[in-house]
């Protein structure tokens, strides 16, 4: 395995550059160490919480029966080694929730290898940068400002995943995915003369897809000005935020404006449901599904270009 566990848990960013099939099966050992990890996270709560509630209630039985014969001493002692064991118990709970990952950002990194390997070479190497860093991360802050409301906010910016190769008919892809976060914080002292204090986070994601071609063979890509933007297909909760199309590559960034998972199957509707009874919440996207609309849009508009060239020619002929 070319990343290093070890390190891996210090600093939980991937680097690579090796053939889709490494990376798959990396991924799936980092998705399987991270289960570990959150398996060890519950057993620590599980063992936290019954052992410190167990230490408290023989501490009190126990300081009860001291003022005379009895239990009393060794039940204060046994509640004092209950409740330490509950201490540590959080203390590794803590730890082990520094090192539990979001899943749905290796799993999405997942099923887009999987995805792309159709159309790479079995030994092509792909460049894979996969940050598993909290969105927060003091590395990711880039300041800090205020709104008329009164909110204080901290801006953040996470790079998380970047992703590039060399397809079979020579076109090099980079896929990037970004997310944007603003933790607010405001404090305000009602009539009573109380301080309260509220704290909300709200993030945006973002998804960039480029393709670098050779120009001679799409000859007229920089000609196709607001018709570039027809081809695009548009998943509902998504939208284009910029697309440029040049001589040698096409260009576009999405914005995705509702939550999304790595990818997902929608549920069949219960048996007499009815639409009025649906939930009007809308489902999360799906984060797979929109990177290969993304692909398949940007593709569409090289052959557009493509059938220009032909039109060219004929005309020509």
């Amino acid at each position: 395995m070319a990343v290093n566990l070890e390190q891996f848990s210090n600093e939980p960013i991937y680097r690579a550059t090796v053939p889709c099939p490494q990376v798959l099966e990396e991924l799936q050992q980092l998705g399987q160490l991270d289960a570990h990890h959150e398996k060890k996270q519950a057993r620590a709560t599980t063992v936290g919480r019954v052992t410190l509630a167990a230490g408290v209630l023989c501490l009190f039985v126990g300081m009860l029966g001291m003022s005379g014969e009895g239990i009393g001493m060794p039940l204060a002692w046994g509640g004092t080694v209950l409740a330490l064991v509950g201490i540590t118990a959080f203390i590794l709970r803590s730890r082990y929730q520094r090192l539990n990952l979001e899943n749905r950002r290796y799993e999405l990194t997942w099923r887009v290898v999987w995805l792309l390997q159709a159309d790479i070479s079995p030994d092509e190497p792909v460049t894979l940068e996969l940050d598993l860093r909290p969105a927060t991360h003091s590395d990711k802050y880039q300041n800090e400002g205020s709104t008329r409301s009164g909110w204080t906010v901290k801006h953040y910016l996470d790079p998380w995943l970047s992703l590039q190769g060399r397809l079979l008919d020579g076109t090099h892809f980079r896929l990037e995915m970004t997310e944007r976060v603003q933790l607010r914080n405001r404090t305000k002292t009602n009539a009573r003369g109380k301080m309260k204090s509220k704290s909300k986070q709200l993030s945006a994601a973002f998804l960039r897809v480029r393709l670098r071609v050779k120009p001679e063979r799409y000859q007229h890509l920089e000609r196709l000005g607001s018709s570039a933007r027809g081809a695009v297909q548009m998943i509902t909760g998504t939208q284009i935020k910029n697309l440029t199309v040049e001589a040698d590559r096409v260009d576009m960034t999405l914005h995705l404006r509702i939550p999304w998972v790595a990818g997902h199957s929608e549920p069949p509707p219960s048996p007499g449901s009815s639409p009025g009874n649906r939930s009007t919440e809308a489902a999360p996207l799906n984060g797979q599904r929109v990177v290969a609309t993304a692909l398949l849009s940007l593709y569409q508009i090289l052959n557009l270009s493509r059938a220009l060239d032909k039109k060219a020619v004929h005309s020509r002929a």
